[in-house]
């Protein structure tokens, strides 16, 4: 290996301003070496001189605010670069794979384990794609610097330290800051024929269907956390949109692929109100998130050779780092974002959940699991001006009442009670597909009540979201004890979207994710 040397200057020295105003940026924004691939790269490649980047943060005090405000969204981040990754590699390393190596095996271990169990910090990509990202180390590189720049606006954004000021003056700087690698996506947005209009495109969405929606339900979720952060100044409002927008994402993965998004995901469309206050990040973005269907589109396409791949990804590097390649106006590329349909491409980020006053998100620990057998669901009974719950009881206790009863009643082997707690138009979330009220009668009820019988639940945290007629519950449980002959001691999440009906609370969607 060879290379160049590179030198990082001080944090204090990060940044600079001519006098001028413009933004000098003394930081190696993405170090670069030159490294031989020979011996490296596969058998299709010839052997030649690549270089290949480290990209770095631009030093902050804001660093990290994102994960430490909202640690749930931040893991499913780590997730999400897992899910591309292992994407990429497979369709370069088996490409005579069957389809439903993608679209049932691996698809599976995502929304089954990977998701629910996300990584707490991102992992190296080389080590899940090795021969992938010796094939393309430029694309895999512009991926990586734009995920960078993702994770560092998301901290600005997050910082509640930072006023209005101080975080569009850190927005400014860590554009500079991104821009000045070549590895930068432009500011200018794409037109859609980048990616719908050449001669390979489409072929991956249109092979492999289920696959393709959750990779751009992950792009929903990238653009839509933006919304709650630039329009909600209180903590405690952004919290509630925030869970809100969690919410939404796994209401996606119910039923696949009809529940996922059919257009891809646009920021104007899902996050106007970032747009319209950073439309040169949304622009960018949008470029990446185009640039990762061209990629898999080449990668499955017959109409590209196997030993042309590497050639045609290069090719197409250049075209999305060109700020004039098939660029469009900054009008066009809003009203084409609105033309594809909020609903396709996954919905409003903010507003289509009712908005809460307060959000009481106060850890709440409970053990529940061998519940007196002779206790029942306790739901509260209506009072006579027709309210449901005690009058002096709050709504937010009336749902976790509700949770509780349901999960009570399975530890109980009390399979009406339990079932009676479900609205008649549940969707039971059950190891990666969704069941009705009598799919789930019939299915997975008798092995969940028996698995609660068994095992202890534990609520760690949890919290409601109120909303006019309806609420999101949210919890992290753990649970353990033996089930069978496996010992468990796992962590998971549970979801649950409940309806207020005359006889009371009921449970409209109910999620799972942990493992047993």
């Amino acid at each position: 290996m060879m290379g160049t040397r590179t030198t990082t200057p001080d944090k204090g020295h990060a940044m600079s301003r001519s006098r001028s105003g413009r933004s000098v940026v003394r930081t190696v924004a993405a170090a670069a070496l030159l490294v031989v691939v020979a011996g490296m790269s596969p058998p299709e490649a010839e052997a030649q001189v690549e270089r290949v980047y480290h990209s770095m943060y631009l030093p902050a005090d804001h660093n990290w605010a994102f994960r430490d405000q909202y640690p749930a969204v931040d893991r499913l981040f780590n997730a999400f670069d897992y899910g591309h990754g292992i994407l990429y590699e497979t369709l370069w390393s088996r490409p005579d794979a069957p389809v439903t190596l993608l679209e049932e095996e691996i698809y599976a271990d995502l929304t089954q384990r990977i998701l629910p169990n996300p990584p707490r910090l991102p992992m190296p990509e080389a080590s899940f794609m090795p021969r992938y990202a010796r094939l393309v180390p430029l694309a895999k590189e512009m991926f990586e610097w734009a995920h960078v720049l993702h994770r560092q606006t998301y901290d600005i954004l997050a910082d509640p330290r930072l006023s209005e000021e101080e975080r569009d003056r850190s927005m400014a700087e860590l554009l500079d800051y991104y821009l000045i690698s070549d590895l930068a996506f432009p500011t200018a947005p794409k037109g859609m024929e980048i990616m719908d209009e050449q001669y390979f495109s489409k072929e991956f969405r249109e092979s492999y269907p289920r696959f393709n929606g959750l990779i751009w339900a992950y792009h929903w979720l990238q653009v839509a956390v933006y919304e709650p952060l630039v329009t909600y100044e209180d903590s405690e409002a952004r919290q509630t949109a925030m869970t809100a927008v969690l919410a939404r994402f796994w209401q996606m993965l119910e039923d696949p692929p009809e529940a996922l998004p059919s257009e891809m995901p646009m920021t104007p469309a899902i996050a106007p109100a970032f747009t319209e206050r950073y439309p040169e990040f949304a622009a960018i973005f949008d470029n990446l998130h185009m640039m990762h269907d061209v990629i898999s589109d080449i990668l499955v396409s017959d109409q590209v050779p196997r030993n042309r791949k590497r050639e045609e990804i290069y090719r197409q590097a250049d075209l999305f780092r060109d700020p004039g390649s098939m660029a469009v106006s900054r009008d066009e590329w809003i009203a084409m974002a609105l033309g594809h349909g909020l609903d396709a491409q996954g919905g409003a980020a903010v507003g289509w959940f009712p908005e809460a006053a307060t959000l009481r998100a106060a850890p709440h620990h409970e053990h529940h699991g061998h519940a007196d057998e002779h206790t029942g669901p306790q739901q509260p009974e209506p009072d006579p001006e027709g309210h449901h719950g005690h009058a002096d009881v709050a709504p937010e206790a009336d749902v976790r009442a509700t949770v509780l009863a349901f999960h009570t009643a399975l530890a109980n082997g009390a399979e009406e009670e339990a079932l009676a707690l479900l609205h008649p138009e549940v969707r039971i979330f059950e190891q990666g597909h969704p069941e009705t009220l009598e799919e789930y009668r019939a299915g997975h009820l008798a092995m969940d009540m028996a698995f609660a019988q068994e095992v202890e639940r534990e609520v760690l945290q949890d919290e409601v979201v109120m909303g006019d007629g309806s609420a999101l519950y949210l919890a992290e449980v753990r649970s353990h004890g033996v089930f069978g002959d496996r010992e468990i001691d796992s962590p998971g999440v549970e979801t649950a979207f409940l309806v207020e009906t005359p006889e009371g609370w009921r449970i409209r969607h109910f999620h799972w994710s942990s493992r047993r």
